[in-house]
Formats: structure tokens, C-alpha cells, sequence
């Protein structure tokens, strides 16, 4: 849920999105999409893993694993939307590109400033699920934990270790 939020804290800001700045957007926008693929893919790999572990082991998987994959599960929407709306950022990138290296005509201006604006809501809409992700994550978190059986003070005593035998540094004598 942090990383998510990360990434999205990392994505550019409006006041920093201007034609000049395009190659640095670009870097931050690959950056952003590289770091959310993995993402993305650990919640598909995490939630088809628990489904066949559940399969394969249905006594040893307990309601906290079931609730657990499926809050990992409703992540995966928003922070696919996510990597939607960084997917449409990189076309308006590469739509600036092209216009960098075009002449400038009669329309030239309003043509940058559109797609300025464009590029600026798609990332805007890319944050917005990333942060929508990693609170329903933090959500669903502080739930479980809350439902969590607690316990027993015997399970966490942990058997004693025999010292008299040993010196210091640990080697007998």
C-alpha cells in the first residue's frame, strides 16, 4: 500500500508538466509505469497463488488468507485503472514529441496546450486510483488486523536455550 502511494507521490505535478520538461515527464512516467507493473503483477501472481494453495490445502487456509487474497484482489481495479490512465499519459507524451518536432503552424500553440491538459488530467486520474488503491489496501489492513484472533502467550514463549555449559564466546570449556 506504500509503494502504491509512493509511486503516485512520484508522479510529476501539474506546475512541473510544461514543454521543455517533456524528457524528464517521460523518465518519471517510465518510472512510474515500470514500478507499477511489478506491483500489479505481484497482486495477479499473489491472489492466483492463494487460489491454488487453497486448492491444493483447503484445512490450512484459514478466513484471514481468504479475506487477505481478497482484499488484495480489489486493489487490483484501481491500481489497474492506474496503469490505464499512465498507459494514455505515455501516448500524450509521445503526441508532445511529435509536436516538438514538428514546425510550429497556426494551431501549433493550442494543439501543445491540449495536449499539456491532457497529459496533465491522465496523470492526475493515474494518482487519484493510486491513492484510491492504497487506502482501500490500508482499509482492508486495519480490518483484518482488528478480526485478528489473538494469540495464546504459550505459542510466543519460545523454548529456553542451555547456557550454562557455553563461555562467552560460546565455545565450552
Amino acid at each position: 500500500m506504500n509503494e502504491l502511494a509512493g509511486i503516485a507521490d512520484r508522479l510529476p505535478l501539474t506546475t512541473q508538466i510544461q514543454p521543455a520538461s517533456r524528457p524528464r515527464t517521460s523518465e518519471d512516467l517510465e518510472d512510474a509505469v515500470r514500478d507499477l507493473t511489478r506491483h500489479f503483477t505481484y497482486l495477479a501472481y499473489t491472489v492466483a497463488t492463494r487460489d491454488r494453495q487453497a486448492q491444493r490445502y483447503p484445512r490450512r487456509y484459514t478466513p484471514q488468507l481468504r479475506e487477505g487474497t481478497a482484499a488484495l484482489a480489489r486493489a487490483a481495479k484501481p491500481t489497474g485503472r492506474a496503469l490505464a490512465s499512465l498507459g494514455e499519459a505515455v501516448t500524450a507524451t509521445g503526441h508532445l514529441h511529435h509536436l516538438a518536432r514538428n514546425r510550429p503552424g497556426p494551431e501549433h500553440a493550442d494543439d501543445l496546450q491540449h495536449t499539456l491538459t491532457v497529459l496533465d488530467g491522465h496523470i492526475t486520474r493515474a494518482r487519484t486510483h493510486l491513492f484510491t488503491a492504497a487506502r482501500q489496501l490500508r482499509a482492508d489492513a486495519h480490518r483484518l488486523l482488528a478480526t485478528q484472533t489473538p494469540v495464546s502467550p504459550a505459542a510466543l514463549t519460545t523454548p529456553g536455550v542451555p547456557t550454562a555449559a557455553s563461555s562467552p564466546r560460546g565455545h565450552s570449556r
